[in-house]
């Protein structure tokens, strides 16, 4: 079979896959879904890219490969017609602060060099363009006087020591120079000597100007002037003075720059002339324009005190006093507070009384002098105060305690030098269109690319950047594509959002203009809302259109019917998975009565909307004020005990709103240790309440030794019946002999890592399986030990739902892993790293954990889009969960983007009604179908459509 217009895989194995014979068409987009864990991510990832990467690396030199990711060989008989491969998914993103949305998309890279080539700069003394000048520009300038106009042309030289001054005449008489200006007089060489000393309202300038021509304009020819400038700059060293006669027949040329210089007591203006960038009248130089000059990454570019950082880390005056209602005696200062420092507090106490502060007044009503008197301390009476207290433990924080403490009293604001820019201030001086580079990375992307269509330049600089120009306006509209018109270039990445991560990543690779490549996107469309979507279709159709293979992870209705191909993988998840059920076009996969996708895209099957909503009777929490970034002080109410979704369009505030100030300001009530708020007025409500707890996608383990039944205390429970068989116990083994992390049954070669890295010196680690215990972690007689035929490595390698099975009548296992089960994690393996899961299998995870501990009370659970990652099928199952959690009493609020979530909600706060500016105001709340029939807003349409979809499909 010829793979000539395709990929031709056979006999691919890797992880679940089962065989599997697969024909991929080149120069298509190919949607790939199926149930979570059937096996996508094996199939594009862990085949498609690793094999399109591995190859290609395996053309370069073996110099080379050295610095680059090293990739196995997938599991297949034949890979043919692979092509290069890119792979764009959540784990391209960088946790740096230095890593930016303009950085990660080369934007910023085309900008630095764009404003070394055309870049104007400006003095940041008084504001005029500063340019190199020469003998031809300063003749060119002269020549504009007016006509009878006297000047001299004269550089400076430092006015010499007293022994050297003889010398200093002698040496200049030499040359043809005798006539210097010293201070506000002239002196003739051939007649004088030099004063003594420089006159004493001249000693800030310690020079002297050597006067090399005396000319009239109008009345001397051009060469002499040329000559005369050609000399001063050569013996000032790329520096020349003209001192302008300043009679009124020259207040009208056109000078525009200088000083006021009185001569023998006559006005005179002093103009300077530099071949360097430097601004004579304010005496500030400035570093030749190239692109290290306008990075923060580099020294050259960086500002000095936050090292390009934009922030600065200090003592937060919130944090120490978290309530100002308290006083002093009550404790209001709370680095105090502990035993290891309350002698500090029983110091400002005994001063009080000296210095008339107020110990029982609250903290928020102390006069400004109090609270000086708190934060500098009183000198003479040995009270250091809080900065003296803060510096003292700076000198000992070598130690880690005291690095813990110091931090819990800390936070990061704007450097006060660059303000946030994060450039030293030589860089920001460079202006292109009246904005510096930082100015312009603070701009949204949609303002920037509005300010590139209308930027006016000459001929020459527009032929100069043309190059620069192109590639930062292509960017730009690419991330106003992909719906990130919203973001400024200058965001850093580590605050995005992981669909916004991804998106941004896609736009890099939009950006490269490669084709013949293989692009696998890993859905693209997390934290889009379906208002977004056709822009992100019709990028990834930008990118098959440039003769690229595209291979799409989705679950996103719109973009499975906008493939070319669509490849479902199933039937089911984990083992029960791993074969292509339907392979065709998207209108084939609705007729295909095997294919589970298609049925869901042909609504015969679907998630109903709830026939009987909660009622909003089980209270209310209400954020008052709320005004963090683009809200627009909101006051909003959340029901409780019911499904609450908040929705809009990417970037209208919903994370801001639930994740940045609501969920910490609800945990400063609760006494839980959170993050500052976002600026708000007050939260009411809290005390219908018992626990907030927010389940997001960040990773749930860092370290390969986390696995879900660790996270979840369920291996515990299986160590214990490890531990309880009749061979354990004859050879009295504890359940800690069946755990990996700790020495006792672990392997003694690998420590329970299960391989072993090699470290080859200058070339990049090898990690190869250990060769004592094969892989398994255990020690031999460990693995003697089994439980209805299996050992620890086995069970260890079971999928949850084969676990579950395997324990029965072990309920306390089993009460465990079925809350696995309940979220859609039946598939996972119980060994598989915490540090491999998806965002959504992570948060998915943390949830089953939170169900799983029998948390008495009423808790609000916060939830960040949970549908991530999530097929049809299982959303029903995430539902079905969600309505276990409500049954008893909990609270569910969900920022959500999803649909069919949506049609199952009890209650919906939609913001909006667009982006950024656009957005922060609350459009509509109430239930679906109130949201539906509101026509301002955007979710309303979407979801007015589905709804109506449903009420035909009822009919027919």
């Amino acid at each position: 079979m010829g793979a000539s217009g395709q990929i031709s895989l056979r006999g691919v194995a890797v992880h679940n896959l089962k065989a599997v014979d697969l024909d991929i068409p080149h120069q298509c987009l190919v949607v790939l879904c199926g149930l979570s864990g059937s096996g996508k991510s094996s199939l594009a990832l862990d085949t498609l890219y690793a094999e399109g990467q591995r190859r290609y690396i395996e053309s370069f030199s073996a110099y080379t490969r050295q610095f680059l990711q090293r990739l196995e060989k997938p599991d297949a008989e034949r890979i043919d017609g692979i092509p290069p491969a890119i792979a764009i998914t959540s784990k391209n993103t960088s946790r740096s602060s230095r890593s930016t949305v303009g950085t990660a998309t080369e934007t910023s890279d085309y900008l630095r060099l764009l404003f070394a080539k055309i870049g104007h700069v400006f003095c940041q003394g008084c504001g005029r363009e500063i340019l190199r000048d020469s003998p031809q520009s300063a003749a060119k300038l002269l020549s504009g006087l007016s006509a009878g106009t006297r000047y001299m042309v004269a550089f400076a030289m430092p006015f010499p020591e007293k022994d050297d001054r003889r010398q200093f005449s002698v040496e200049l008489a030499k040359d043809g120079f005798i006539r210097v200006i010293v201070g506000p007089r002239v002196v003739n060489l051939t007649a004088e000597e030099l004063p003594e000393a420089l006159p004493s309202d001249r000693d800030s300038d310690s020079q002297v100007y050597v006067v090399v021509d005396r000319l009239t304009s109008g009345g001397a020819a051009d060469e002499r002037i040329r000559d005369s400038l050609e000399t001063a700059f050569a013996k000032g060293r790329g520096r020349c003075y003209a001192f302008i006669d300043d009679l009124p027949a020259a207040q009208a040329a056109s000078i525009t720059h200088g000083s006021e210089y009185p001569i023998d007591g006559r006005p005179w203006r002093r103009v300077g002339f530099s071949t360097q960038l430097a601004c004579e009248d304010c005496n500030l130089q400035y570093p030749a324009p190239e692109p290290r000059l306008y990075s923060f990454n580099s020294p050259l570019g960086a500002c000095p005190q936050c090292e390009g950082f934009g922030n600065v880390i200090d003592i937060d005056m919130e944090l120490v006093v978290p309530d100002p209602r308290k006083t002093i005696r009550e404790g209001a200062i709370a680095p105090w507070n502990s035993p290891a420092y309350c002698h500090e507090l029983d110091e400002l106490m005994a001063v009080a009384g000296d210095c008339d502060l107020p110990v029982d007044v609250p903290f928020a009503e102390l006069s400004p002098e109090h609270l000086d008197l708190i934060i500098n301390g009183v000198p003479e009476s040995n009270f250091a105060g809080l900065k003296g207290f803060f510096a003292w433990l700076e000198r000992r924080k070598y130690k880690m305690h005291i690095r813990v403490f110091l931090s819990r009293w800390r936070s990061y604001r704007p450097c006060p030098a660059c303000n946030g820019a994060r450039l030293r201030s030589e860089a920001l001086a460079t202006q292109i269109g009246g904005k510096n580079i930082a100015q312009i990375a603070a701009m949204k992307i949609r303002d920037a690319a509005e300010f590139f269509r209308n930027l006016r330049l000459t001929d020459h600089e527009r032929h100069v950047g043309r190059m620069m120009l192109e590639q930062v306006q292509a960017r730009l509209a690419y991330l106003e594509a992909v719906g990130l018109g919203y973001l400024t270039l200058d965001r850093t990445l580590r605050t995005l959002s992981g669909g916004e991560a991804r998106r941004v990543a896609l736009t890099s690779a939009l950006g490269s203009s490669l084709v013949n490549m293989l692009y696998v996107l890993d859905e693209p469309s997390v934290g889009l809302h379906p208002h977004d979507i056709d822009r992100l279709i019709d990028a990834i159709g930008d990118l098959r259109n440039r003769s690229n293979t595209v291979v799409v992870v989705e679950h996103e209705e719109s973009i499975i019917r906008a493939a070319d191909q669509v490849i479902e993988i199933g039937p089911g998840a984990g083992e029960r998975g791993g074969r292509i059920v339907f392979q065709g076009t998207p209108d084939e996969m609705q007729r295909s009565p095997e294919s589970l996708t298609g049925d869901y895209l042909a609504r015969r099957r679907g998630v109903g909307a709830s026939g009987r909503r909660r009622p909003p009777d089980h209270g209310w929490i209400r954020l008052a004020g709320a005004r963090g970034n683009n809200l627009q002080n909101l006051t909003v109410e959340f029901p409780l005990g019911m499904l609450c979704l908040v929705t809009g369009v990417s970037g209208s505030g919903k994370s801001t709103l639930v994740q940045d100030t609501l969920y910490p300001a609800l945990c400063r009530r609760l006494r839980k240790d959170a993050p500052k708020p976002h600026d708000h007025d007050d939260v009411f409500g809290d005390g219908q309440i018992d626990e907030v707890i927010m389940v997001d996608q960040s990773p749930v383990g860092r370290s390969p030794r986390s696995n879900p039944v660790t996270y979840l205390k369920a291996f515990d429970e299986i160590r214990a019946v490890f531990a309880d068989t009749v061979e354990a116990r004859t050879r009295n083994y504890t359940a800690s002999h069946f755990s990996f992390n700790v020495d006792g049954g672990r392997c003694p070669e690998c420590r329970g890592e299960g391989y072993i890295a090699i470290d080859m010196q200058f070339l990049a680690d090898v990690y190869m399986r250990c060769s004592h215990c094969g892989g398994t972690r255990y020690r031999d007689e460990i693995l003697d030990v089994t439980y209805r035929g299996r050992n620890i490595a086995d069970v260890l390698e079971m999928t949850v739902r084969e676990a579950f099975t395997f324990f029965r009548g072990r309920p306390k296992v089993q009460a465990r892993l079925k809350r696995l089960i309940d979220v859609g994690l039946d598939y996972v393996r119980l060994g598989q790293p915490a540090n491999t899961l998806s965002g959504g299998e992570a948060q998915r995870l943390k949830l089953a954990g939170y169900m799983s501990s029998a948390k008495r009370g009423r808790c609000l659970f916060i939830l960040d889009e949970p549908t991530t990652g999530l097929h049809f099928s299982d959303i029903v199952q995430l539902l079905d969960c969600f309505d276990a959690l409500l049954s008893v009493g909990h609270s569910l609020l969900v920022v959500e983007h999803n649909l069919q979530m949506m049609k199952a909600a009890d209650y919906i706060i939609d913001l909006g009604p667009g982006a950024a500016d656009q957005g922060g105001r609350i459009v509509v709340q109430g239930t679906p179908e109130m949201v539906a029939r509101n026509p301002n807003s955007i979710t309303g349409r979407f979801l007015s459509q589905v709804l109506k979809e449903e009420v035909r499909e009822e009919t027919a």
